[in-house]
């Protein structure tokens, strides 16, 4: 009797999971689970920081038999321990190997794009029309109007629930053009209405404050996972490249050597009986 993979009404065998690893183009992600498996065979993880990790706490002293420990805690948790193993404790050397490998790049990293990480808050009208557009311009600039009843009567978008008002936000989520508006004029500065490339949309925007960034704990956080989906891509795409690297069929010491799957065929359903 063949194993298969059974989710809901649909009924999965080995060739049917391979096809369907191809045709939902998530190959890559196993193809980099099992390399950084292979990097996670180096990264320690002491029962100390196992169980600070489990307890949620530096302070408590370690337990005298960790073994029963491990066991009640499985038990509390209603885990078993193989998942404990296989799972939670992946996640644990996951997250140490990015703090070992990549914590002394994210200085020089938050250098080279620490605009990235300013933040700002603005008041904004989008509108569809150009016209009405320098009209509540000269409204909001001459006449002293009201931003956020005009957000509130003519803005296309959500923030007319605000008033006007999004944000704080990173600039660089900002249309480059509001981006760049943003850095030549200080805050209270409504602009000339800014026609965003790619829609028939025309912003009016008034900067309300600009927070310039600093290297935060939750900004390092985003740092080192960039920098560590950035390697790790960076290794799935070497693997690919490499002939022979994948394959699947038959096993090799069968008269029929594996089929190899191409970087292409990663992105493409190419197995017959890919439908369940």
């Amino acid at each position: 009797m063949s194993t298969c993979l059974k989710i809901g009404h649909h009924l999965l065998d080995g060739d049917q999971i391979i096809s369907a690893l191809v045709k939902y183009q998530i190959l890559e992600t196993l193809v980099g689970q099992v390399l950084l498996d292979q990097v996670l065979e180096d990264v320690p993880l002491s029962e100390r920081e196992l169980f600070n990790v489990l307890v949620k706490s530096a302070e408590i002293p370690m337990p005298e038999d960790f073994e029963d420990f491990l066991a009640q805690w499985c038990q509390a948790q209603n885990v078993t321990p193989t998942y404990l193993n296989n799972v939670l404790l992946r996640q644990l050397r996951v997250e140490k190997f990015k703090q070992l490998y990549f914590s002394d790049r994210v200085e020089s990293e938050f250098l080279r794009h620490r605009a990235s990480f300013d933040q700002v808050e603005y008041s904004l009208i989008q509108l569809n029309d150009s016209l009405l557009a320098q009209e509540l311009y000269f409204q909001l600039r001459d006449d002293a109007a009201d931003f956020a009843l005009l957000a509130q009567q003519y803005s296309l978008d959500s923030e007319r629930q605000s008033g006007g008002r999004v944000g704080p936000v990173p600039l660089s989520t900002l249309p480059d053009e509001v981006a760049a508006l943003f850095r030549s004029k200080p805050p209270g500065f409504i602009h000339t209405p800014v026609a965003i490339e790619g829609t028939d949309r025309v912003w009016i925007v008034r900067l309300e404050q600009f927070t310039a960034a600093h290297l935060t704990e939750a900004t390092r956080t985003t740092l080192i996972n960039q920098l560590y989906g950035q390697w790790l891509q960076s290794q799935v795409k070497a693997l690919i490249a490499t002939p022979g690297a994948i394959a699947y069929g038959v096993q090799p010491h069968a008269a029929q050597p594996p089929e190899e799957l191409s970087g292409s065929s990663l992105t493409e359903a190419t197995t017959e009986g890919s439908q369940p």
